[in-house]
């Protein structure tokens, strides 16, 4: 709060680095070196389609596997030695992904949501933009807004992404229509009302 600006560097390889963080924990973490596998050496953690749509599954810590194996009703399958630790689950994910596949099928997105969420489970459904609209958690958290537009009448769209006590986040006026700003914008920049009038 020094009231004194600074210059800010981003490097977009740094930002590329920054969010590789899992691969850099491969080692420490599985003592294997990461290469183009996609996320094979830990899994299960992947999109499963399910009855009515998609799930992501996040089940890669033992306490994590042995609670969704729970809710599965503890196949057969689970017991097998390919399936003993999280290296052999990323070693033969393949086959382990085929079963969880036919599993997850028949099932319904918010019922295996819940039964996660109530083990502490970290699985999350995959929203299409209607599910995010309809959504009751956004709503009640009044994170679309609607605002009139000139043209378009009522919009509703995206609010602010955080809540602030003393000064609230508010939408002050709609997109502006094509053009609808030129004239005023030409101005500010000294040209005169001939170039104005021909550039807008």
């Amino acid at each position: 709060t020094t009231g004194r600006g600074e210059h800010v560097e981003v490097s977009a390889q740094e930002c590329v680095a920054a969010i590789l963080e899992l691969t850099f924990e491969y080692w420490p973490y599985t003592g294997l070196v990461a290469s183009r596998l996609g996320q094979k050496p830990i899994q299960p953690l992947c999109f499963m389609e399910c009855r009515d749509g998609w799930i992501f599954l996040c089940a890669i810590e033992e306490h994590q596997w042995e609670r969704f194996v729970d809710i599965m009703g503890n196949p057969e399958w689970a017991g097998l030695e390919l399936f003993a630790n999280r290296l052999a689950r990323g070693a033969n994910f393949d086959a382990l992904q085929a079963l969880l596949q036919e599993w997850c099928r028949d099932q319904s997105v918010q019922e295996l949501y819940e039964a996660a969420q109530r083990r502490r489970i970290p699985f999350a459904p995959v929203s299409t933009m209607g599910d995010l609209v309809a959504s009751p958690h956004l709503r009640a958290r009044g994170f679309f807004v609607t605002v009139e537009h000139p043209a378009a009448g009522p919009v509703t769209m995206p609010g602010a992404p955080y809540k602030l006590s003393a000064t609230p986040w508010q939408l002050r006026r709609p997109a502006p229509c094509l053009g609808q700003h030129t004239a005023e914008v030409l101005a500010e920049v000294g040209l005169d009302t001939v170039a104005v009038g021909g550039a807008a």
